[in-house]
């Protein structure tokens, strides 16, 4: 008769640490994990042993040399583990104290690392004043087929001054096999490494702009031998700011926001709002009073980019997701999400890092629980519940939202070249990709950009191609001499000795080419997105163009708009700011330049075909020069959209008296756009109280302007004086804006413009109209 069983045998069969490797998990991610533990550990032992220099090195075998007998080996120069202490790290499904407050989970996150990698993980840790080195080797075969979870260990003797830890992967899977083939893994797997561990490798004395403000660890990450770079932030000084609502919003700021303390269970990380003695998931007693608080930075890039913005979520120091858009959507009521930002060209310059320490992330590392109450509680501190757009936040809530985030998208919405929006440009039109040429240079660790100043300067320079240099002062006049009124009195017999003149004039020596150009240089201004490599026929030389001001480019005595020099395979062309084209015509500097001497050039480079196709082939090697009908439309609804918000704060103070200046257009266009909005609007008592200013079209503000101007002018809506003028100067300036808007309606509705002469007309319309709108 057989006996009764007295337990049951539940160890699970070795078979599911190769299972788990089928969890989808990419190199860096395998690495991550390994990476974690070991910054987990240098962190710790940095703050016992200030002497210790921390260090982690990965090898992985080149294209050349991958196959399954390759190594892939994670060390650390850390304090080492004791062989209890390693039994705890290396079993599955169990982590101690490292589920809270660290970046790693040696247990089951060290298995699926291993696991994904290769069948065969070996791991060697040793202390500082041991004797041995304690070895332990995980082979999964093996262990199925012994069906064991035992691994034995072994020991080797070492220096008693060595320690760390050394995690050796062999026996790789094939398709990390095929990964670790292409040429490219080991510096994708670098660049991926230095963005989800941009904060811990990050030097916060580091002589870049904003490097104060981001902070960092200062870790060292090694692979192959070369050092893992983390994936600046190129954004502008935190001093540089803009103005907004009669305040200067700084182009970075720190967020720091205390939360309350609350109690952790130290063995599997779930919170607790009140103390309690065992945790309801993992039955702990280890649970223990913490601090918590959601901070980091927001800060402007010094570039806009159709995706490389955003927002980085960090947990313990390793981004948990990487340029986040969520935030830039607003949840209506309904649950919906509404896309916010960017408004202008769908082209964003908002990033920022923000740590949560105290939030759940998902097992893979790759997103935090956005349904938990730690996050939604961030999102509504960091970005507030309300709409970030003023004046939808107004009719909704009848409040604007005053987040960070909020600050800073209103501060930083536009795109518009100048110093108003801390944008660089070419005196035309905004250089978008220029200034991220510029910091592909900052992340090169070019000393030239590592600052903001290249940007600023081309901020500058616009500025002055755009207006003008400032006045200088007026040139001093020559000194009289002390007897001069003698000879008007005919004494002159009376004065001192005079210098005798000189009996032959100094001869003048010719002004060599070199001189010339060298004198039109030192009175020139060069445009930012010039001096770079040209494709001009089978010839690839540098072109320079420089804007000169108060010199004359004279050739055999003519004065002409601009002049070339074409020498050792550079081009330097200037262009005189006040040539007829420019001043008159609304020419950019870089085209003049191009169609004054396109007639040399091709004669130089021997290029066949047109002039025109020869200016249209160097043309298209400046992306953000081209004009199209989508981009003024957006500039057109950027300027709408400022004249509704002040309009908003005007015309509740005197309701009927802006409702009485609308023609009966414009009045229905209102209501069929506040309907659009809010198909749900009180549309009469909009009227009543003003909001209906909110939706006006083009055609509703220029009947403002024309039917009652002096609700809108003199600093109410536009700049532009009226109250104190002649009645005909009045007239002129109600048609001088009148004008301006009538583009603005042809840049906001109607058929699109082909034409890239009328667009670019339109654009230097809506500079014009821009610096009329007074600024909230």
């Amino acid at each position: 008769m057989t006996a009764r069983l007295s337990s049951l045998n539940l160890t699970p069969s070795p078979r599911i640490l190769e299972m788990i490797a089928e969890v989808d998990l990419q190199l860096h991610q395998c690495l991550g994990e390994l990476i974690d533990n070991s910054l987990d550990e240098l962190i710790e032992a940095s703050t016992r042993d200030r002497s210790l220099e921390p260090r982690i090195d990965i090898t992985l075998p080149t294209s050349g040399a991958a196959g399954k007998s390759s190594v892939i080996t994670v060390g650390d120069n850390g304090r080492g583990m004791s062989p209890e202490r390693l039994q705890r790290a290396l079993s599955a499904g169990t982590s101690g104290k490292q589920r809270f407050g660290s970046l790693g989970l040696f247990g089951m996150g060290f298995n699926i690392a291993t696991a994904r990698l290769g069948a065969v993980t070996e791991v060697r840790t040793g202390c500082r004043g041991d004797d041995q080195w304690v070895i332990a080797t995980i082979d999964l075969r093996a262990m199925q087929r012994e069906s064991t979870y035992q691994v034995p260990l072994r020991y080797e003797d070492k220096s008693r001054e060595e320690h760390g830890t050394l995690v050796t992967v062999t026996k790789l899977r094939e398709d990390m096999v095929t990964r670790l083939k292409s040429t490219r893994a080991i510096k994708e797997t670098m660049s991926l490494l230095g963005r989800v561990y941009t904060y811990m490798l990050r030097n916060p004395q580091a002589g870049h702009s904003g490097a104060e403000l981001m902070g960092g660890a200062n870790q060292r990450l090694y692979v192959n031998g070369r050092p893992v770079a983390p994936h600046l932030p190129c954004v502008w000084d935190p001093s540089r700011s803009v103005p907004y609502k009669g305040s200067d919003v700084h182009a970075g700021d720190r967020i720091n926001i205390p939360l309350t303390n609350a109690y952790a269970c130290m063995n599997c990380g779930r919170w607790y709002s009140v103390a309690h003695e065992e945790c309801v998931d993992c039955e702990s007693t280890d649970i223990e009073e913490r601090e918590r608080r959601i901070w980091g930075w927001l800060g402007i890039q010094r570039y806009a980019d159709k995706s490389d913005f955003g927002l980085t979520f960090l947990r313990h120091g390793r981004a948990i997701t990487y340029q986040d858009k969520s935030l830039f959507s607003w949840e209506t009521p309904d649950g919906d999400f509404e896309l916010e930002y960017p408004v202008e060209l769908g082209m964003g310059r908002i990033v920022g890092e923000i740590h949560l320490d105290h939030a759940p992330v998902n097992v893979r590392k790759n997103n935090f629980d956005t349904s938990s109450h730690e996050w939604r509680f961030m999102v509504e501190k960091i970005r507030g519940p309300e709409p970030l757009r003023p004046q939808i936040a107004m009719r909704l809530v009848g409040r604007e939202n005053a987040s960070p985030l909020s600050r800073f998208f209103n501060a930083y919405r536009e795109n518009k070249p100048g110093v108003r929006y801390l944008v660089p440009g070419n005196g035309t039109t905004s250089i978008h990709e220029t200034a991220k040429g510029w910091a592909s240079k900052f992340r090169a660790n070019d000393p030239e950009y590592l600052t903001d100043e290249k940007w600023y300067e081309a901020i500058e320079t616009h500025e002055r191609i755009k207006n003008g240099p400032p006045p200088g002062p007026p040139p001093p006049a020559a000194a009289a001499d002390d007897d001069d009124w003698l000879d008007d009195e005919g004494l002159g017999h009376l004065g001192g000795e005079r210098d005798e003149p000189a009996d032959e004039p100094e001869p003048i020596t010719p002004e060599t080419e070199e001189e010339r150009f060298a004198r039109w240089r030192s009175a020139a201004t060069l445009l930012p997105d010039t001096d770079r490599e040209v494709r001009i026929g089978n010839a690839q030389p540098v072109l320079r163009v420089y804007v000169t001001s108060g010199v004359e480019l004279s050739m055999d005595g003519q004065r002409q708009p601009s002049a070339i020099r074409i020498v050792a395979g550079e081009i330097e062309i200037y262009v005189d700011a006040e040539a007829t084209l420019i001043r008159q015509y609304g020419w950019s500097p870089l085209n003049l330049a191009l169609v004054c001497c396109a007639p040399r050039l091709k004669n130089v480079y021997s290029v066949e075909g047109s002039f025109d196709n020869l200016v249209t082939s160097i043309l298209e090697q400046f992306p953000d020069r081209r004009v199209d009908a989508a981009a003024v439309r957006a500039r057109g609804d950027a300027l709408l959209e400022n004249m509704r918000e002040r309009l908003a704060h005007l015309a509740p103070k005197s309701p009927h008296a802006y409702w009485s200046a609308l023609s009966a257009e414009a009045r229905r266009a209102a209501e069929a756009i506040a309907v659009s909005i809010t198909p749900d609007v009180d549309w009469s008592g909009a009227v009543e109280n003003g909001e209906f200013a909110r939706y006006l079209s083009a055609d509703g503000v220029y009947d403002l302007v024309t039917n009652s101007p002096a609700l809108v002018l003199d600093a109410a809506l536009f700049r532009t004086t009226y109250a104190s003028l002649s009645e005909d100067t009045q007239a002129d300036q109600i048609s001088r804006i009148a004008a301006l808007l009538a583009d603005l309606r042809r840049m906001v509705a109607g058929a699109p413009i082909r034409k890239t002469v009328e667009l670019s007309r339109l654009l230097l319309t809506a500079d014009l109209l821009d610096d009329e709108i007074v600024t909230i």
